[in-house]
Parts: C-alpha cells; sequence; structure tokens
C-alpha cells in the first residue's frame, strides 16, 4: 500500500505545489512609493531658473537657427593668423582648397613632406579666421567652400598636376576648388587651367586672328588710332607754324 501512495506521488509535478507571490503586495505603477532620501534629493536637483525656451514651438526654433550669427571681431593672436593667411592668399600664384575627411596625422605629414618637395606649403586655419580674410576680398567666391573640412595649399608657382598626383595617392582628400593668378575656379575648371600651356594658347590664339582677320590685321584694329594721331600732329605743326610766321 505505501509502495502505491509514494508512486501515486510521483506523478504530481513539483511545480503545481508552490505558487510565487509578491511580499507586500503589488507595484503601483501610476504612482510609485518615493522615499524619503529620493524625495530630497529630488528637491535638491529641481532647476530654481526659468526655462527661457518653455512653451515655444519646433517652428520657433527653427526660425532662430536661421538667424545669422552674430560675428565675434578676431582677437590679437587671430589678427597675426588672419594676417598670415591673407599674405599667403596674395603671394601665392595657386592657392588650392580641398576638402580632407577623416584622417590620421600620419598620413597628413606624409601628404605635407610631399607637397614641401614640390615647392607646396600645405596649411589649415579656423573657419571664421578664413571668412574674416576673405570678406570684401578677391577671394569672397570662396566662402560656400570654407568648412571645419577644408585646408588649403599655397604654391608660387602653378603646377597642377604635381598636385594631382600628390593629391590622388590620399584616398580622403578632394580637390573642390582654387585660385589661379588671382581668378577663383572650381574644380574642374582649376585643374583644367592649370594644365594649360598658356604660351602655345597665346600663339594659337594670335594665329586664329591673322588667319580670320588678313595679315592687315594689326593695321584694321589700330586705324583709327593712327589717323587720330596724324591728325594731331598736324594741328600741332600747323599751330606752331603760325606762331614763328607772328
Amino acid at each position: 500500500m505505501a509502495h502505491f501512495v509514494k508512486k501515486a506521488l510521483q506523478l504530481t509535478p513539483n511545480q503545481l505545489l508552490y505558487q510565487q507571490k509578491r511580499y507586500r503586495g503589488k507595484i503601483n505603477i501610476k504612482k510609485p512609493k518615493i522615499y524619503f532620501k529620493k524625495r530630497v534629493l529630488n528637491e535638491l536637483l529641481t532647476p530654481f531658473f526659468i526655462n527661457p525656451n518653455e512653451g515655444k514651438s519646433l517652428e520657433q526654433f527653427c526660425i532662430e537657427s536661421e538667424k545669422k550669427k552674430v560675428e565675434k571681431p578676431l582677437g590679437p593672436y587671430d589678427q597675426i593668423i588672419a594676417r598670415e593667411v591673407r599674405n599667403w592668399f596674395d603671394n601665392s600664384k595657386m592657392v588650392v582648397c580641398l576638402h580632407v575627411n577623416s584622417i590620421k596625422e600620419l598620413d597628413v605629414f606624409d601628404i605635407k613632406v610631399a607637397l614641401f618637395k614640390e615647392n607646396m606649403h600645405y596649411k589649415y586655419y579656423g573657419t571664421h579666421i578664413v571668412n574674416n580674410v576673405i570678406k570684401n576680398s578677391p577671394y569672397e567666391a570662396l566662402a560656400p567652400l570654407v568648412s571645419k573640412c577644408t585646408s588649403f595649399v599655397f604654391s608660387p608657382v602653378i603646377n597642377t598636376i604635381k598636385l594631382e598626383k600628390i593629391i590622388k595617392k590620399s584616398k580622403k582628400m578632394f580637390i573642390i576648388g582654387g585660385v589661379l593668378e588671382g581668378q577663383v575656379l572650381n574644380s574642374s575648371d582649376f585643374l583644367e587651367y592649370g594644365q594649360m600651356d598658356m604660351v602655345s594658347v597665346q600663339l594659337g590664339l594670335v594665329q586664329v586672328l591673322q588667319n580670320a582677320g588678313g595679315l592687315n590685321l594689326n593695321r584694321q584694329l589700330t586705324h583709327h588710332q593712327t589717323t587720330l594721331v596724324s591728325r594731331l600732329k598736324q594741328i600741332g605743326t600747323n599751330e606752331t607754324v603760325s606762331d614763328d610766321k607772328k
């Protein structure tokens, strides 16, 4: 008999004999109980200043973000850097704007060395300094290209072929524009103009003009000027002869 009772008890699963229950009832999710220490901490951390953006809509935030920021004057050190930047712009025949993505400083150093060997100088300046320098200047068209990711290459000679080869070695730098002989150009015009042989282009232009107007092109262009000069000489000589007779 004891054997049958033991088997009957083994058939019933053990988990049915137990029931878990939380101590002290259920949790109040809507109004949880705040203990004294936590209440004191919340009182201390409650901001006591007035929120200036309280009650504003998202549209008002967007309108305020579009307002132009007030330009701060450059400090003494920034003014020194600004004069250096303007000196580079004025005394360089070739100024290149580079867009530089996230790159290691060691890779930038390798590019600097390669450029320096070709008499080119890699520089990076703050955005506010560059914008202040090019404002109301012949280089003001570069303003849309200036950002935190923009670097510059200055050179006293025009050598876009070597420049393009060096920049192509780095997969993180791209030519986005530049200045050649005082003219601001985009990337495609910059590279095309820099690779031109100006002497051969000028000779070709002169040859085309001569073929179009004939060999007397110079005489035809300066006809009115020469006749004016000859008439003025005649008038001058006549006046001097009349004065001598008197």
